[in-house]
């Protein structure tokens, strides 16, 4: 809605702006510091005045917060990829008769883990917000103590939380139905899982940057009960989190597969939804 004589109200100014500082963040990359020449800009490319700006946003500092804040927010979506979630979960009900078999059964979940692992390497690591996230949640330390500091990191906090809800969700529904638990040491509690995953994830995309041809580096392995001529290529960010998945989780001694193979023809699809 408008103000008088045209002009956008508050609220539309500071969508407007935050618009158009996230595409700006988007294109250039993060920078800590902002100045009134770019405010400015800013302004004048989301159709904004200097005074308009003002009204919202008492100095470019406190613009800075908001749309670091803003920032945070988008990046949520992006790191939790729905995609490789429902694409994962549809996979299982090819693969049911495998289900009957403890070594059927690891092959789902090597399967899974090697071409999920790496499909979300490269769909998450080379989004724009999630290069974005990771730069802001590495420097935003730097920023002087303070409201905005803490309205930031409180924001990164959020976006972290609801991130690792959404993948405590998704791994508590697969896992069991591919025959498989969380350790009992870990009594039941998928979030230290869940963060040492992405961290391998998010970590090598992150090393990527200086040390390509390291992280891109693969290796072709042996397929599991297909003897030593049968391989398939691994990728080292398959490679890295099937390590954290064995190091997590075991066999399940009480799985009854029967009951998974229902769960599966059924149709049923648990994946997380967006909020």
């Amino acid at each position: 809605m408008s103000g008088q004589l045209g002009q956008p109200e508050s609220g539309e100014v500071r969508t407007r702006v935050l618009l158009r500082g996230t595409q700006y963040v988007e294109a250039v990359g993060l920078s800590l510091g902002i100045n009134t020449e770019l405010v400015e800009q800013l302004s004048r490319e989301a159709g904004v005045t200097t005074k308009q700006f003002a009204q919202v946003w008492d100095s470019p500092e406190a613009f800075l917060a908001d749309l670091f804040c803003e920032l945070a927010n988008q990046a949520q979506i992006d790191r939790a990829d729905t995609q490789t979630l429902l694409t994962t979960w549809q996979y299982l009900g090819m693969r049911v008769d495998d289900l009957r078999s403890p070594e059927g059964r690891r092959s789902v979940l090597i399967d899974i883990i090697r071409t999920a692992a790496e499909y979300n390497f490269d769909v998450v690591t080379a989004s724009s917000k999630w290069r974005t996230y990771a730069a802001l949640s590495t420097t935003i330390m730097s920023w002087p103590e303070g409201e905005a500091r803490e309205r930031v990191l409180d924001a990164l906090r959020a976006s972290e939380v609801s991130f690792v809800e959404t993948m405590e969700s998704f791994y508590r529904n697969v896992l069991p139905t591919v025959g498989y638990r969380l350790k009992p040491v870990f009594h039941n509690d998928y979030q230290p899982f869940v963060v040492a995953a992405a961290s391998v994830i998010e970590g090598l995309g992150i090393v990527r940057a200086t040390v390509p041809a390291l992280v891109e580096a693969r290796f072709d392995l042996p397929i599991l009960n297909r003897g030593a001529e049968a391989t398939e290529e691994w990728s080292v960010a398959s490679l890295s989190f099937m390590g954290v998945v064995d190091a997590f989780i075991e066999p399940d001694p009480e799985f009854v597969a029967d009951e998974a193979t229902s769960r599966l023809v059924g149709g049923i699809d648990v994946t997380p939804q967006d909020s």
